[in-house]
């Protein structure tokens, strides 16, 4: 397939990719799902004299579902396939790479907004970038930065596949301030005539702002798409030579490509960054078949949230309008009679017996009508796996039955759970990606375990004479590195040798793992201490490498004095038969 690289050319790809989402009727679908969600319920209904209530239990039930998938906070788990004391080494320190990227993009506090966009507007999108120029306080530059992409604003080149890295290419949409691309063009060196060439567009679909509103903004479309190439073939950042020629090994590869673009000038030329995977991470709420747009639960509550709007509207008239008897009066005979709340009702001729004044009632308000609100609202909720006990409506007379209750109605969003497990395992992996590729040789520290196994040790000093110290036999004494120096380029591949696990971070919780073994110990299962201390975190047992190793040291002297204690016994019964 052709990749298409002008700016007009990408554009007319927009264009029809806009067409394809207005035809599945998303631009309308999300607009109308955020306003109920939000409680702009009587949107464009004109009604000026009818009440206008609103019992949104649209929001009540999605932010059950949001609860209970946030509710416990998820870990990253990695384990290389084929384990070494280097690879497991290489993983122990990506993962702590990758906690670190999380916790300064703010990824697990932005996942919460993308489990939020997912239910209310069907999908979700994640962009994983790396921003070269931002500051570290370290000697290098660059970090890990993550922007959450609104469903609306992200095009597949295949619309009807959901399959994010078999696309043949993706297009991120942005809507920005005109005079901000320009000074975007400025600093990636654009000239003057084509950044004069950068105007506002009108641009009305891809967000609910009003014309007022978009008179100087800009869109600005950012396209992905992949491409094959042969380079040399690179192992533990090792060129490979061919055993057979001799020569560096070649090898075919498909790397990411990009280029930023407004509607007729090009802000940033096609360039090659050496990616494996497209740096998207994007989830749907409910899979709908050949598209890659998913379904909100929103979409099928909002004609019940509209007719329990509705009948509650008519009631609050009818009680407004007949809760209070009518008082009717002959105004041939009373002039007047104002009274605010009543306002009578003059006729002209009451009664020709000589009645000056009456009152008339209308009829009971009939108790079905609230009943089958109540029971509308009722099975909404427990359809949609928000019932009352799971959502704490009830008297706790026995708790034990509200907690199976409770534990069973979140089965329905297991699916959910599932599929933001794997929206994040997405992420973890296009950071790995990222890592590879733009962060270069940084410094990175490891434990002592790690130093030993990967050999990386350094002489002691002696504090006193400033020289190498020795041991009592003359030899220097060693001690493992805290800091080494690590060319992430040797995370090349490392996705394909990597499983990456995300689950609840109590499945993985150190106080879990150290009770764990405290428990394995005192019950006699394990009755090694090596193999018990081995299984405690570094952190938690300073100077842990050390211990065990005296543990293996006094281990292998009792195993050297049995058999000496068994050679003597031996040797013992072996005379006490010659004597006898």
């Amino acid at each position: 397939m052709k990749i298409k690289i002008k700016p007009e050319e990408i554009y007319e790809e927009y264009v029809k990719g806009k067409e394809y989402n207005t035809n599945q009727e998303l631009y309308d679908t999300v607009e109308q799902n955020q306003r109920f969600y939000e409680g702009d319920q009587w949107y464009g209904v004109n009604a000026p004299n009818l009440t206008k209530p609103v019992f949104n239990i649209i929001k009540r039930v999605v932010s059950y579902f949001i609860a209970m998938l946030v509710s416990d906070d998820i870990s990253v788990h990695l384990t290389p396939f084929n384990e070494t004391p280097e690879s497991k080494v290489m993983v122990n320190i990506i993962a702590r790479e990758i906690e670190a990227v999380l916790e300064r993009a703010k990824i697990k506090q932005k996942n919460r907004i993308n489990i939020r966009d997912a239910c209310v507007d069907g999908d979700t999108c994640m962009f994983i970038n790396f921003d070269p120029e931002k500051d570290t306080g370290q000697l290098y530059k660059g970090e890990i930065e993550a922007e959450i992409i609104e469903n609306t604003h992200i095009i597949f080149g295949n619309p009807y596949s959901s399959d994010i890295q078999s696309q043949p290419y993706i297009m991120i949409i942005q809507r920005m301030y005109t005079n901000q691309v320009k000074d975007m063009a400025e600093s990636l060196g654009l000239p003057e005539d084509e950044v004069a060439n950068i105007i506002s567009d009108d641009d009305y679909g891809t967000t609910n702002d009003s014309k007022d509103y978009q008179e100087n903004l800009t869109t600005v479309i950012t396209k992905f798409w992949k491409e094959k190439k042969t380079v040399q073939k690179i192992r533990n950042g090792q060129v490979e030579i061919d055993l057979v020629t001799r020569q560096p090994a070649e090898e075919t590869v498909t790397t990411v490509y990009m280029t930023k673009v407004t509607k007729n000038v090009v802000l940033k030329k096609p360039v090659d960054m050496e990616y494996k995977l497209y740096p998207v991470a994007y989830m749907s709420w409910e899979r709908k078949q050949n598209s890659y747009h998913g379904r909100s639960p929103i979409t099928g509550l909002i004609p019940n949230q509209i007719y329990i709007n509705k009948i509650y509207a008519m009631c609050m008239v009818y009680t407004t309008n007949n809760a209070f008897p009518k008082t009717i009066y002959d105004e041939t005979k009373i002039r007047q009679l104002t009274n605010d709340v009543t306002k009578g009702i003059a006729v002209p001729n009451l009664d020709l017996v000589g009645k000056i004044m009456d009152a008339i009632k209308a009829p009971d308000f009939s108790n079905q009508t609230l009943q089958l609100i109540d029971s509308t609202i009722n099975y909404t909720r427990d359809l949609m796996g928000a019932s009352d006990a799971a959502l704490g409506n009830i008297k706790p007379d026995n708790t034990s039955a509200i907690v199976a209750v409770q534990q069973a109605s979140a089965v329905p969003l297991e699916i959910q759970r599932l599929a933001y497990y794997d929206f994040v395992e997405d992420i973890v992996r296009s950071i790995i990606d990222i890592m590879s590729c733009d962060y270069g040789t940084r410094y990175v520290k490891i434990t002592e375990t790690e130093a030993q196994d990967l050999g990386m040790m350094q002489m002691q000093m002696d504090p006193n004479t400033g020289q190498p110290a020795v041991d009592e036999t003359g030899q220097p004494v060693m001690s493992p590195k805290a800091m080494i120096q690590l060319n992430f380029d040797q995370l090349r591949n490392m996705n394909y040798n990597l499983d990456v696990a995300i689950g609840q971070s109590t499945f993985w919780n150190e106080t879990t793992q150290i009770q764990t073994m405290d428990n394995l110990f005192s019950k006699g299962i394990i009755t090694d201490p090596v193999i018990y201390l081995e299984g405690i975190p570094d952190k938690y047992v300073p100077n842990k490498s050390k211990i065990v190793e005296k543990l293996k040291e006094m281990q292998q002297m009792q195993q050297e004095m049995a058999m000496q204690q068994a050679m003597v016994e031996q040797e013992a019964a072996a005379a006490g038969v010659m004597n006898a």
